[in-house]
């Protein structure tokens, strides 16, 4: 049986951003997508707005502060998980993993990237993730007091974490932050 849960983003627009090819298949990603959504969107949402931002996004009702939030110029939630699930996913392109063993994905007609070129494209992909993730955590800030999810205080819940993100692995920069190369 599948196991089918609401994801946050689409696959399409994971494809999109990502430059994914049609030759692989995307969805592939999902039990990453599902993952990145738990490390970087709950981590950061929290476990209310994040449900809330998941709910409206299924059902197509992304409305207000919560579409400008998901998606917009001022902070993008989607990208923030697209990112994230880039991160995870590069070795899992790279390296194929079953049949007891972890063999890199070589063919008689495609040679693969070694690990320094997987680690320069690991850190990119974390300093794009780490711009959304400070974006978004600005946007929450500013608008704190009209998302009323970000004040769900549930002990189940995780409360949303809106301290800026550091990240000495980067290799480009955001708002009043500096990377190294």
């Amino acid at each position: 049986m599948a196991v089918t849960i609401p994801l946050l983003i689409g696959l399409d627009d994971l494809k999109f951003y990502l430059g994914i090819t049609e030759n692989f298949d995307s969805r592939l990603l999902e039990p990453l997508v599902i993952q990145s959504t738990d490390l970087a969107a709950q981590n950061v949402l929290g476990t209310a707005l994040m449900i809330k931002l998941r709910n409206d996004y299924n059902s197509n009702t992304l409305a207000g502060l919560y579409q400008e939030l998901y998606d917009s110029d001022k902070a993008s939630v989607m990208k923030m998980i697209i990112w994230q699930t880039y991160v995870m996913a590069l070795p899992r392109m790279l390296y194929k993993i079953g049949a007891e063993t972890i063999s890199i994905g070589d063919t008689d007609e495609v040679t693969s990237i070694g690990s320094d070129e997987l680690g320069n494209m690991q850190r990119q992909a974390e300093a794009s993730k780490v711009f959304y993730e400070n974006q978004v955590k600005n946007y929450l800030t500013q608008n704190f007091g009209n998302i009323p999810e970000l004040a769900v205080n549930t002990p189940e819940y995780i409360r949303s974490n809106r301290t800026e993100s550091y990240s000495s692995q980067g290799t480009t920069y955001s708002i009043n932050k500096r990377y190294e190369l």
